[in-house]
């Protein structure tokens, strides 16, 4: 049984992560996004015994919100307090002002997938998460994990919007990595 984690360390955990809550939470509820934040730091100090590795600790909280987050989308779903489409979601808000070309086609792609795969592409792309942040996000083993973002990332470029921005024909490529914020991407940036 792991140990559990004192004040100081949960307080440097909250301080070194609730700036990422906020923006995952932001752009996937329609939700109080205050009260879900605030909910999974409860979620994680009722569990502080529970937490995984101080590296994973970050991922372990996108998976919390995750669960949070498609819970209170069910539940607005229920109640009728939402408008159509709230129990899903969102790929992504418009950003402000005009969008590029580009970013039209993978906004318009990443809508035409799964959730599962639009959350997948997300958590990578978005929140910088690695494949085994990724698994632990998702409560699965990082090989599934990998596999998920693979199948995730052929299901992207399949879509012939895609494949015609990267001018790659009929074939699907899925080596040059599409930033799933609206752009595509030759490459990718540092992490922290």
């Amino acid at each position: 049984m792991s140990r559990q984690i004192s004040t100081a360390e949960f307080e440097e955990l909250y301080r070194s992560t609730v700036r990422d809550l906020f923006a995952y939470v932001g752009r996937r509820s329609r939700g109080d996004v205050e009260d879900l934040v605030a909910e999974v730091y409860a979620v994680a100090w009722r569990r502080r015994a529970d937490l995984p590795a101080p590296v994973l600790r970050r991922a372990w909280l996108f998976g919390v919100a995750r669960t949070l987050v498609a819970t209170d989308a069910r539940h607005r779903a229920q109640e009728g307090a939402a408008h159509e489409g709230a129990a899903s979601l969102p790929a992504a808000s418009a950003p402000v002002g005009e969008e590029s070309d580009a970013a039209a086609v993978v906004r318009a792609a990443m809508a035409d997938l799964s959730a599962n795969d639009r959350e997948v592409l997300q958590l990578v792309e978005w929140e910088r998460l690695t494949h085994a942040e990724l698994a632990v996000a998702l409560g699965v083993r990082p090989g599934a994990a990998r596999v998920r973002l693979h199948r995730a990332r052929q299901a992207l470029a399949r879509d012939k919007r895609v494949q015609a921005l990267l001018g790659t024909g009929g074939a699907p490529r899925t080596t040059a990595p599409v930033d799933t914020d609206g752009a595509v991407s030759r490459g990718r940036s540092a992490r922290r």
